[in-house]
């Protein structure tokens, strides 16, 4: 990493952390799947154009094409260039793009999962990027298939070198799913996190962080109608 990229803080669109986070970051978003979650935390993983970043996505609960298709989705598009994807959700993929990590099983495989992610992060690495967005979809399928030791010791690897690196975690959680001692577990390995819900029409989020601060709620979409947004 250069002296200048190591300094600069990572940016996002808004209104996701309007004054953007330091590297080495780990971020925790939770929400059920219906509550645009996982699409919030998409948007997290997307690289700045202007900036020399690229995005490692680990793909645990839809193919990893099905992934970067929902990437696509939530954002001006996805630079192949830019990405690599860990698929491990054990779901076949037709065009076969996903053929070099087949001897992953499945999301319970971790410890094959974590031999894969450094893989591809060095590879990453190598074609000069000077930071990498990480993101892991879903901590909830990977507890689906293992325990919550053996996933939190993952977690607990991954984070700790995000840090080290100066690099960007993202882990998404289906707070449905997995209980409160699940999350809780998750996030202390994590310096903020990002609540996700559906009111009416609307995707709201609110945003705290380790020192126990909190934003209110507030629409996802900075076009939508405003209505009062309340703690709770």
């Amino acid at each position: 990493m250069t002296a200048g990229a190591r300094g600069v803080r990572f940016g996002f669109p808004a209104p996701l952390f309007p004054d953007g986070v330091e590297p080495g970051t780990n971020i925790l978003v939770k929400g059920p799947a219906d509550s645009g979650a996982r699409e919030v935390a998409l948007r997290l993983t997307q690289p700045e154009p202007y900036r020399n970043e690229g995005r490692l996505l680990l793909s645990a609960d839809v193919s990893g094409r099905h992934l970067l298709d929902r990437a696509r989705e939530v954002s001006d598009g996805v630079d192949p260039e830019r990405v690599g994807v860990v698929d491990c959700s054990g779901i076949a993929d037709e065009d076969h793009r996903f053929d070099h990590h087949d001897h992953i099983e499945g999301p319970g495989d971790v410890m094959a999962i974590e031999m894969a992610v450094a893989t591809l992060y060095e590879t990453l690495r190598a074609k000069g990027f000077d930071r990498i967005r990480v993101g892991l979809f879903s901590v909830s399928a990977m507890l689906a298939h293992s325990d919550l030791r053996t996933v939190s010791r993952f977690i607990h690897m991954l984070t700790g070198r995000i840090i080290a690196t100066g690099d960007l975690g993202v882990f998404y959680i289906d707070s449905s799913l997995d209980g409160d001692v699940s999350v809780e577990v998750v996030e202390h390995f994590c310096e903020c996190t990002v609540e996700v819900r559906r009111r009416d029409d609307d995707v709201e989020l609110r945003e705290s962080d380790f020192r126990g601060g909190s934003s209110d709620w507030r629409p996802l979409d900075p076009q939508a109608t405003n209505r009062p947004h309340r703690r709770s």
